[in-house]
C-alpha cells in the first residue's frame, strides 16, 4: 500500500509548523497513522523539539532543503514508514524553500510513484504580513513569496482572526492575480475557522496535478543568501523556579531590538524543562505563544532552542543573538553550561532532482 505524502510550503512565519502539528493530532485522533518530516538549513531546530513534544513521530532533514538533500528526504520517509507505519507523511520545507513542483513532488510522481501519492502542493500565506508587504516579486523575499504562491495548489490564508473580512478579500483578490487555479482557504489557528477543510484535502484521494512553474534560480539564491541564519542550543540547570515566557519574551525583544520589523522574517524559540515546554515566535513585530505544555514555570534541567531567519550578516545575527541570550539569562540570575551555535547564509539551492512536465512526459 502506498504512504501519501503532504506537503505543507510557505514562506517563514507563515504557520506551517502549527497547521501540521494540529492536523496531525486531529488525524490521529480518528484512527490515522502520522508522521513527520521536517527541513532546515541548519542544525537544533525548534520545530522538530515542537514536534517531538507532542508525541509524534518525527526527523527532520538537516543542512539544506528537501530538493538539495533529496536522498536524506527518501531515507527518512523510509526510515518512518519502517518505524510507525504511517497513513500519511507530513513534509514541511524550509520557509525560504520554491519550485517544489519540480524538485520534490516530481521525483515522489516519477521516480517513487510506486511508493508513494502525492497531496496537492499546499502553500500558507499569512495573511497580515501579506496585507503588509504584498505579493509583487520586486523584492527578494517577495519572489519567493511570489513563486511560492504561484505553484500552489492550494493557498491556506492563516492568521485570519488578525484581519478585517474586508482585508481577506483583498488579499485573496491579489492571490488569484498570481494564481488562477489555486483554491484559497482562509485559515486561523486561533478561531479554528477553515481547519476542517484543509484536513479534509490532506485526509482525500486528491493527488498534486500542476505543472512546475519556470524559476529564475540566480535570483532564488540571491533571496535565500538575503537571511541570515542563526540556530542554537543552549543548556542550563536551575534549582530554583523561573517564568519562561518572560524569559523568551525578553530575548525575542532583545534580538528584535537591533533590527527593523521587516527585517524579521522569523525568530523562534522553544523552552523545555523538567517541568514544562514553551514554544514563543516573532514574525516582524508581532510575539505569539505558539505552544505551552505544563506551567509557565521552569526549573531544573533546561533546554533552549533559538532559531532567528534575518535580513543581516552571519556576523551581525550572531553577535546580536548571543548578546541578548547571554544578557537575559544574567539578568535572570542564570548561567549556561552549554551554549552551542551557528549563523551562516544559505548557500545556492542545487536540487538532485528537477522534473517538469516534459521530462515526466
Amino acid at each position: 500500500m502506498k504512504t501519501r505524502i503532504a506537503i505543507i510550503g510557505g514562506f517563514l512565519g507563515s504557520g506551517k509548523t502549527t497547521l501540521i502539528t494540529n492536523m496531525a493530532n486531529s488525524l490521529m485522533k480518528s484512527g490515522r497513522k502520522i508522521a513527520i518530516i521536517m527541513n532546515d538549513q541548519g542544525t537544533d531546530l525548534v520545530d522538530s523539539q515542537y514536534s517531538c513534544n507532542h508525541g509524534l513521530d518525527t526527523c527532520d532533514v538537516q543542512g539544506g532543503c528537501f530538493c538539495c538533500r533529496f536522498p536524506d528526504f527518501m531515507h527518512d520517509a523510509r526510515g518512518l514508514i519502517k518505524k510507525a507505519d504511517p497513513d500519511i507523511i507530513f513534509a514541511e520545507p524550509v520557509g525560504s524553500c520554491t519550485d517544489l513542483l519540480a524538485t520534490v513532488i516530481g521525483p515522489l510522481k516519477v521516480v517513487y510513484a510506486d511508493a508513494f501519492t502525492v497531496a496537492p502542493l499546499m502553500i500558507v500565506l499569512d495573511a497580515s504580513r501579506a496585507l503588509s508587504e504584498g505579493l509583487s516579486p520586486d523584492s527578494l523575499r517577495g519572489y519567493l513569496r511570489h513563486h511560492q504562491i504561484e505553484e500552489a495548489e492550494y493557498v491556506v490564508l492563516s492568521k485570519v482572526d488578525l484581519v478585517q473580512k474586508m482585508d481577506i478579500r483583498k488579499v485573496t483578490a491579489a492571490i488569484r492575480e498570481v494564481n488562477k487555479e489555486a483554491k484559497v482557504i482562509p485559515y486561523s489557528s486561533v478561531t479554528g475557522e477553515g481547519f476542517e477543510r484543509v484536513v479534509a484535502i490532506v485526509d482525500s484521494k486528491r493527488t498534486s496535478d500542476r505543472s512546475p512553474k519556470d524559476i529564475d534560480y540566480d535570483t532564488y539564491a540571491k533571496a535565500e543568501a538575503e537571511l541570515g541564519w542563526y540556530n542554537g542550543r543552549v543548556e542550563l540547570k536551575s534549582s530554583t523556579k523561573f517564568d519562561a515566557y518572560d524569559l523568551i519574551t525578553r530575548i525575542l525583544r532583545r534580538i528584535s531590538s537591533e533590527f527593523s520589523s521587516v527585517e524579521i522574517a522569523h525568530t523562534k524559540l522553544m523552552l523545555v524543562s523538567d517541568t514544562n515546554a514553551v514554544k514563543m515566535s516573532q514574525v516582524g513585530p508581532t510575539i505569539s505563544v505558539d505552544g505551552v505544555k505544563g506551567s509557565r514555570n521552569a526549573e531544573g534541567d533546561v533546554t533552549i532552542y533559538v532559531n532567528a531567519r534575518i535580513v543581516s550578516s552571519p556576523d551581525k545575527l550572531r553577535d546580536s543573538v548571543r548578546r541578548a541570550v547571554k544578557d537575559v539569562l544574567m539578568d535572570m540570575g542564570l548561567s549556561p553550561k552549554v551554549f552551542k551555535d551557528d549563523c551562516f547564509s544559505p548557500s545556492a539551492p542545487k536540487p538532485y532532482y528537477r522534473i517538469t512536465k516534459k521530462e515526466e512526459g
